[in-house]
């Protein structure tokens, strides 16, 4: 695919406006973690059933990220881009003014579906607008900012609770979600230039959604009441659901998920790392918010930044 002619200044910007989409969506999931004590008294609920605020936001972006991608493939990156900017704003906006937790956790959802297309096809757009060369330093910018967001994220969140309530960690979304949106549609070209008919494989994704939820399903009914039949239930479901994705994606001509790509030794290994190491980040985080009541949100996002910030620097040596 040939690359865009881009000036410069033009090719700057449109490097800028994608890192800004990578950074705003680390925060917007990292940010809500220091408020769950928050919203749980707010609520009158338990612990386990607001942390499904930040859940419904994470199994959204795994079930469709891929999805979102192949998506921007076939209708045009740029538009797929940009309306992701006004998901997240409008879906954000729209928790900031919700008076029931189930209306947080709906909205939570359409945050994420507009995450998904902005981390699904961000990092595509970089990819292609610098095909020729700097596309190392590209894609090694944007995963800087991913990451300052997911640093700077529990920090942030923690800061606006103690200082203007909780639904200001929605609310801060809304005119940066605006300018980003307005920006990328001035600023980026259509990466795409040859229209192909690319196959979305909803069996693969309707798979793979199911088999994450279901698991997670299983695990909360756990947490709460205990193993029983409707936890066994639901970790049978996602293994049927693992069985069928498995099935679907070696028969698709063209799938969701590359089987293929496992037989890289490398690739295997990395992700069996970040599969090992972010349970452990996240139950560490759990146990922090869930045992030290008395923090502040302010502290307890000051603790986390630590935490992360370490880890940072260490994977970085």
């Amino acid at each position: 695919m040939p690359q865009p002619d881009l000036t410069p200044k033009l090719q700057r910007l449109a490097l800028i406006n994608v890192c800004l989409g990578q950074f705003m969506s680390a925060l917007d999931s990292r940010s809500v973690t220091v408020a769950l004590p928050t919203l749980s008294v707010y609520f009158d609920v338990s612990l386990a059933v607001v942390q499904w605020v930040p859940l419904a936001y994470q199994l959204t972006i795994v079930g469709l990220v891929l999805s979102m991608a192949r998506l921007g493939d076939k209708l045009g990156r740029k538009k797929i881009y940009a309306l992701g900017f006004v998901l997240l704003g409008v879906g954000s906006a729209s928790c900031g003014l919700s008076g029931q937790l189930w209306q947080i956790i709906g909205f939570r959802v359409v945050e994420a579906v507009g995450g998904a297309l902005v981390l699904a096809n961000g990092r595509a757009i970089a990819s292609t607008l610098y095909a020729r060369e700097g596309r190392g330093r590209a894609l090694g910018m944007m995963s800087m900012s991913f990451h300052l967001g997911y640093i700077t994220g529990p920090s942030v969140g923690g800061f606006l609770v103690d200082a203007v309530g909780w639904r200001w960690i929605f609310f801060m979304n809304l005119p940066v979600a605006i300018a980003a949106a307005s920006m990328a549609w001035k600023v980026l070209p259509e990466s795409v230039t040859e229209k192909r008919d690319y196959s979305i494989d909803p069996a693969g994704m309707i798979t793979l959604l199911m088999t994450v939820v279901s698991l997670i399903v299983g695990l909360q009914q756990i947490a709460k009441s205990g193993f029983g039949l409707f936890s066994l239930a639901a970790f049978v479901a996602s293994a049927m659901s693992l069985v069928l994705l498995l099935y679907f994606e070696r028969k698709d001509p063209a799938p969701l998920l590359d089987l293929s790509l496992f037989k890289v030794r490398l690739l295997t290994a990395g992700v069996l790392s970040h599969f090992f190491v972010a349970p452990s980040h996240a139950s560490t985080c759990f146990l922090l918010l869930q045992g030290i009541p008395q923090f502040t949100p302010t502290q307890v996002g000051l603790t986390i930044i630590f935490f992360s910030l370490v880890s940072r620097v260490t994977s970085a040596r």
